[in-house]
């Protein structure tokens, strides 16, 4: 199984320092080039290895730590997400109208079409993702995506906690 963290800000940092306290390899890469993450990536860890956005997206499974709307740059990056496992972080703060009444997440796994999808890491902030929480827990409208998706989230980083999804405009 491969890992990448897409997008290196306080969550994507945060989320790397939780793969390397457990000496798993996990590729990360932004809109920076990879020798501007290499310094960060190198402090964090010898698991930690920045590379361009294409090289992380052969990943197994990909954490998606970008701002909101910058989902879709992401998504385009590749012609099929089939085989992939997206693990959705973002959060917005924009109107219902815009997310044309859908929740963020139905938003954002729109563009990967294909991929097993499940939204997670978004609700703690870097900080408390930095120290270590014990539980994270994870959405996914489609429940038979979910599980492997949660198996490698328990052996990555943090045990892991199903919800249900609701069927409201926010999530």
């Amino acid at each position: 199984m491969s890992y990448a963290i897409i997008g290196f800000g306080s969550i994507g940092q945060a989320l790397a320092h939780a793969f390397a306290r457990k000496s798993i390899d996990v590729t990360v890469a932004s809109r920076r080039p990879p020798e501007a993450l290499a310094p960060q990536a190198r402090a964090i860890g010898p698991t930690v290895v920045a590379r361009s956005l294409r090289d992380a997206l052969e990943a197994d499974t990909i954490i998606l730590a970008v701002p909101f709307w910058e989902h879709r740059e992401v998504a385009k990056a590749l012609p099929s997400w089939e085989g992939k496992t997206i693990i959705d972080a973002t959060n917005t703060n924009a109107p219902v109208e815009d997310l044309d009444g859908q929740p963020s997440s139905a938003v954002v796994a729109k563009a990967f079409t294909g991929a097993r999808f499940v939204k997670g890491f978004n609700h703690l902030s870097a900080a408390v993702l930095a120290a270590d929480p014990n539980v994270i827990c994870f959405t996914n409208r489609k429940l038979q995506a979910s599980p492997p998706a949660l198996h490698e989230q328990r052996a990555v980083t943090y045990d892991a906690l199903l919800l249900r999804t609701r069927t409201s405009a926010h999530s």
